[in-house]
């Protein structure tokens, strides 16, 4: 036999006869559950901030000084004559005016295209199972 005596526990030993503390459980869960709601309104209501604001500077916010200069300036480049480079001799011309020109070359036949022209290939009547060599 060993040198250490095996103890044995009493069944009495280590239970808590007492009834558990309900008024305590229920006031954890009441206290779990409003404390989750007010996490849920509150995070609900930073996000519509938030939302509203990146909706306002995207959207709503009046554009800047610099955009409308810009648009302005764009405007003016299509619908007036300017030089693109005076060098060169290449002027650019209002919008309207080129897709008059554009009309007019289309209604001429004088459209130009950058890649060459070609028939279409001709496919086999059998179709591309038949292009495969037979293993």
């Amino acid at each position: 036999m060993s040198e250490q005596e095996i103890r044995h526990a009493s069944p009495a030993e280590g239970f808590d006869p007492a009834e558990p503390k309900v008024g305590a459980i229920v006031g954890f869960g009441i206290g779990s559950i409003v404390l989750l709601v007010i996490t849920i309104l509150a995070l609900q209501s930073y996000f519509n901030k938030i939302w509203q604001e990146a909706v306002y500077e995207k959207v709503l916010a009046p554009p800047s000084e610099q955009l409308l200069e810009l648009h302005r300036r764009e405007d003016w480049l299509l619908t007036h004559y300017s030089w693109a480079d005076k060098a060169k001799g290449t002027v650019r011309i209002p919008v309207n005016r080129a897709m008059e020109l554009f009309a007019q070359e289309a209604a001429a036949g004088k459209l130009f295209y950058p890649a060459k022209s070609y028939p279409p290939k001709k496919d086999d009547a059998a179709g591309p199972a038949a292009a495969a060599p037979a293993k």
